[in-house]
């Protein structure tokens, strides 16, 4: 593994889910900007009708799509494709980014690369984007399939605006069920929560109270901060954020 150095360019997790159909667009605009790796795979809206419209899901599949990302060209990526696809319109999807603790020496490479320098964070950019890794969190629940609608439930009324589910199974947990006393339901849903940081603890206790691991519905929490965000109707206080006019 590469061992990085504050002063080091660095590599972040570029995170995005999108229509189905999307990924060449998306892809093609993160080439567009610097060197790229990318994978793809499906997710699922398995929620009752009537939660679709507040979790921007206007169809039951979704793809997801990780990239490799220079940190320099985070900004430029996140402007692209905010345009390109559409992502400040509700229901076109959400992009955002996580940062990294490491990264093959092979890959990191090829990713990150001296091209596109121009768009190196100034010093005060720097501090701002600093600020801003504070404000969003990524929650991450798996929990009992047949809660997977209380966990909306209660977390929206928490102040969540959003989330997409993905299929789960538990497998070969048995050493740590003694451990926790209790056992974990084998069919899953694993649910994504993009929230601000103030909402993040009261989204969390509200799962917990409802379908916490003691429970039933024996839901499994944690969160992993995030770095910036673009989508689901979301307009950045930065402006490098905003999307422009089509041409």
């Amino acid at each position: 593994m590469a061992r990085r150095n504050v002063n080091d360019k660095r590599a972040k997790l570029l995170v995005c889910i999108i229509k189905k159909g999307n990924e060449p667009a998306l892809t093609e605009a993160c080439n567009e900007c610097c060197p790229t790796l990318s994978f793809t795979g499906i997710g699922y809206g398995t929620a009752k009708s009537h939660y679709m419209s507040y979790l921007g899901l206007d169809e039951i599949e979704k793809r997801v799509v990780y990239s490799l990302i220079p940190d320099y060209c985070e900004g430029t990526v996140l402007r692209t494709i905010n345009k390109r696809l559409k992502l400040y319109l509700m229901g076109n999807g959400i992009a955002f980014t996580v940062p990294l603790s490491g990264i093959s020496s092979i890959i990191s490479g090829a990713v990150l690369t001296t091209q596109n320098r121009d768009d190196a964070p100034t010093a005060q950019k720097l501090k701002r984007l600093k600020e801003k890794s504070k404000m969003h969190e990524l929650i991450i629940a798996v929990v009992n399939q047949k809660f997977t609608d209380a966990v909306l439930d209660c977390s929206r009324a928490a102040g969540a605006t959003g989330a997409t589910i993905f299929h789960t199974r538990s497998i070969n947990n048995k050493q740590v069920e003694q451990l926790l006393g209790t056992s974990i339901k084998q069919e899953t849903d694993t649910v994504f929560f993009l929230t601000s940081h103030e909402y993040k603890q009261k989204i969390m206790e509200a799962i917990r109270d409802c379908a916490g691991l003691k429970t039933d519905g024996g839901a499994i929490l944690f969160s992993i901060p995030v770095d910036s965000l673009v989508g689901l109707g979301r307009f950045e206080a930065d402006d490098s954020f905003v999307p422009e006019e089509d041409e």
